[in-house]
């Protein structure tokens, strides 16, 4: 594995139920430390009401753009909504993008919403934070090649959208959009095409439509 993980079960636990014993069991031939810590140590560590019993110390990656210059892109421009963000993630990963840029004032993607509506998704992509996301964008076009085209509500058709490896695909927040700073970087616009009365798609939703296409 690319991470370093180490187990923490509560004292009391019972390790003989199946599924505390085949975790118990996958340890034994890993690197994987296992620790147990007591009940009032797990009210200090989890945020949850429930508790299953067991949890992982997961450590972070170490991204840089570099990694993610290997296919399409998704582009995340000051996404606030945690459950958006983890969900997005966990469907790019169903589609097999591996690639996701996240601008700066976009919510952390360690947050604990995030990291659990993702539903382990967060550990089969690479998530770059940038501080200044058109200088990044800028980088990406100059130096890899790579077109930047935006999800809006005015673009061409996106059923004319030709997926290709160097593309980076940028949606914005609901309420604003992409950024107005970022518009003399973008080489196309696309449009998810509206048949009915609502003003909007939640970008989750934007971005899963997208990669259908992809």
């Amino acid at each position: 594995s690319e991470f370093e993980i180490a187990l923490v079960i509560m004292e009391g636990s019972r390790r003989d139920e199946p599924e505390f014993a085949s975790i118990l069991k996958l340890t034994q031939h890993t690197e994987v430390a296992v620790e147990f810590c007591g009940r009032k140590d797990v009210g200090f560590i989890k945020d949850t009401e429930t508790f299953p019993g067991v949890l992982a110390v997961v450590d972070q990656q170490e991204i840089d753009l570099e990694d993610l210059v290997e296919g399409p892109i998704i582009c995340l421009d000051n996404i606030k909504d945690p459950g958006n963000l983890g969900t997005i993630i966990r469907t790019a990963d169903w589609f097999g993008i591996k690639n996701i840029l996240l601008s700066e004032n976009s919510v952390d993607p360690y947050n604990p919403k995030v990291v659990r509506s993702t539903m382990g998704s967060m550990f089969h992509v690479h998530i770059f934070e940038t501080g200044n996301l058109k200088k990044t964008l800028k980088k990406l076009k100059e130096n890899f090649e790579y077109k930047i085209y935006s999800l809006d509500l005015k673009g061409k058709k996106l059923s004319t959208l030709k997926p290709s490896p160097k593309s980076v695909y940028i949606f914005g927040s609901e309420s604003h959009g992409v950024s107005e700073g970022l518009d003399e970087l973008i080489d196309e616009r696309y449009t998810i095409e509206k048949k009915g009365e609502a003003e909007s798609l939640n970008v989750a939703i934007a971005t899963g439509i997208l990669l259908s296409n992809l």
